[in-house]
């Protein structure tokens, strides 16, 4: 009997509740009838179905040159495409990051590639990265592919809050058990939850991180900021928690996952970025290399027109005054689903986990047969680790009230 066509490795590889062939089988069906409610993929729509793009996107995508639109872009993309991410992303913390850390900023394809690359370059093979219990479902993916494992704590704890205290007993156990700690915290707006962690939170992540790596154990934090735009509370308050960088011990290597997806609705360009920073020259140094290796290996290169058109927002005041203009209105756009969503919630007693901003908005269930009991319904949602997540981002005001009567109906 001959061998599997397939390398042994990959015998593994199934998707089984993939995002976008969910949302493929909901516009299919939403074609065929009219009362199908799609709530499945976290793309920013208007109230009239058509996808929410930046009219300064498209402006600056259709005065690219031919040289911006059509050749490589090198493997590091432009320094001013690379320091106006980094401007953009710490914004008032900019200079802090600039004057008491190193860093290095290595453009990829999406966050998603972002991810999967640290994923791979910083933990040993079958190693654990730990997460909270409710997370983004591809993380599994990157790990699978990175030959690592993940481990989760639980996020939220009595009163709705994040669990310090089962992040610090989970950090310690796994740091011990195996040689070093590598920790994915996807915040604000977590996916797909909308939890938002407050800065005291981040005070305390950054000592248990502190003490761990004073037990001479090497410490990764991923800082996953994909939905940083788009908290509910005001525009700066997503940027304040990185003024706790400051204290993050010099061996401590952060490594913060820009999206241009979610930011610049540039979904299909995919382009992303690992800034790398850390107090040790030497700890950056190795970032560099390896990340470098790994998008030259991976992927050659990003999206060189997706970069330039984020790159000349960036660096023209008027086209980033124009593109803030324009996220304030995209950002009313989802804040008022989240509003009457969470209104119809109470009013029909519809219980969802706490939500703070975000595309996502999470209930929990028993019923594992939810989401055929929905389909049946006309209604499609994306099931994950217990939960059901509701993409308000794509959900129009009209759909609302009766989607939540649905989700009350099966839940």
């Amino acid at each position: 009997m001959k061998k599997s066509i397939v390398g042994s490795h990959a015998e593994y590889k199934q998707l089984e509740s993939n995002i976008l062939q969910i949302s493929q089988e909901a516009k299919e069906q939403k074609r065929k009838y009219e009362d199908v409610i799609d709530a499945t993929v976290g793309m920013l729509h208007h109230e009239n179905g058509d996808v929410f793009k930046f009219e300064v996107v498209e402006k600056a995508l259709k005065n690219l040159t031919d040289e911006d639109m059509y050749n490589y872009a090198s493997v590091r993309g432009k320094k001013t495409f690379t320091e106006g991410v980094l401007d953009w992303v710490f914004d008032d913390n900019a200079k802090m990051i600039r004057e008491d850390f190193k860093y290095s900023i290595i453009p990829t394809t999406g966050g998603s590639a972002a991810i999967s690359n640290t994923f791979y370059n910083f933990n040993d093979f079958g190693q654990k990265i730990l997460l909270p219990n409710y997370y983004w479902s591809p993380y599994n993916n990157f790990a699978l592919e990175a030959n690592v494992k993940l481990e989760t704590y639980d996020m939220y704890d009595d009163i709705g809050r994040f669990n310090v205290p089962a992040f610090r007993k989970k950090a310690f156990a796994l740091a011990k058990e195996q040689g070093r700690l590598c920790t994915l915290i996807n915040d604000p707006c977590n996916n797909p939850t909308g939890l938002c962690l407050e800065k005291e939170d981040w005070v305390e992540v950054i000592k248990i991180l502190n003490e761990i790596d004073e037990m001479d154990i090497p410490v990764i934090l991923i800082h996953d900021i994909a939905y940083i735009d788009y908290q509910m509370k005001d525009v700066n308050y997503s940027r304040e928690t990185f003024s706790t960088y400051k204290d993050l011990n010099e061996d401590i290597l952060t490594v913060v996952i820009f999206s241009g997806s979610k930011s610049f609705s540039l979904y299909g360009f995919r382009v992303g970025a690992q800034i790398g920073i850390s107090k040790s020259q030497k700890v950056i140094d190795n970032f560099t290399r390896v990340g470098d290796y790994s998008v030259r290996g991976r992927f050659s290169s990003v999206s060189q027109p997706g970069m330039n058109v984020i790159d000349n927002i960036f660096n023209q005041k008027n086209l980033k005054k124009r593109y803030n203009e324009e996220l304030a209105d995209a950002r009313k756009i989802l804040k008022d689903r989240a509003a009457l969503f969470l209104k119809e919630a109470d009013r029909i007693g519809l219980e969802i986990l706490p939500y703070c901003g975000g595309f996502f908005i999470s209930m929990l269930t028993d019923n594992k047969n939810i989401f055929n009991d929905l389909k049946k319904d006309h209604a499609f949602v994306i099931p994950m680790q217990g939960l059901i997540r509701v993409a308000i981002s794509s959900l129009p005001l009209v759909d609302i009230p009766e989607l939540v009567r649905k989700l009350k109906k099966h839940i």
